[in-house]
């Protein structure tokens, strides 16, 4: 056993921690609206939609396609949603490959750096990683905009079997 997460385990607490906030959105729209400065979004829909399309574009950057134009994503909900099950595939897809070098190292240009050069693996952590810190800055924002989430978000609680 590996002490540190597998990225099936990454990935499943990616989608979860999506489900979740979308989930909430559905109950409570008003949530996209509140004002959001992180990465000079503007509001909570904008920080939903930078996650999302950088997943996607992340994906299919590991996938060897061509990403899709960030202003190509559409940034509602159901477009939203499109975009992480695009990821949720690529990613699955590519984990079940058995031949996939994880180690090789790719070149891509993001929109803030330039142009970069990382392994597969990099890539992949970035993918699942990048929106778990950006949901917690959400979070803060939601709260103090009057809702509570209302779960736990940390990685213990995917494994938390009950309370001794």
């Amino acid at each position: 056993m590996s002490a540190g997460l597998s990225g099936e385990e990454l990935l499943a607490w990616n989608d979860t921690t999506f489900v979740r906030w979308m989930e909430l959105v559905k109950r409570h729209p008003e949530i996209l609206r509140l004002s959001c400065d992180v990465y000079g979004v503007g509001d909570i829909n904008g920080l939903l939609h930078h996650i999302v399309a950088a997943e996607l574009r992340y994906a299919q950057r590991l996938f060897g396609e061509v990403e899709t134009a960030y202003e190509d994503i559409p940034a509602d909900v159901a477009g939203m949603e499109a975009a992480h099950v695009g990821m949720l595939k690529r990613v699955r897809e590519l984990f079940a490959d058995a031949t996939f070098d994880w180690e090789q190292a790719v070149s891509f240009q993001t929109r803030s750096m330039g142009s970069l050069r990382a392994s597969r693996r990099t890539v992949l952590n970035h993918t699942l990683l990048h929106g778990i810190r950006h949901y917690a800055q959400m979070a803060m924002l939601v709260r103090q905009g009057g809702i509570a989430p209302g779960w736990p978000m940390d990685y213990l609680f995917m494994g938390v079997m009950g309370r001794e």
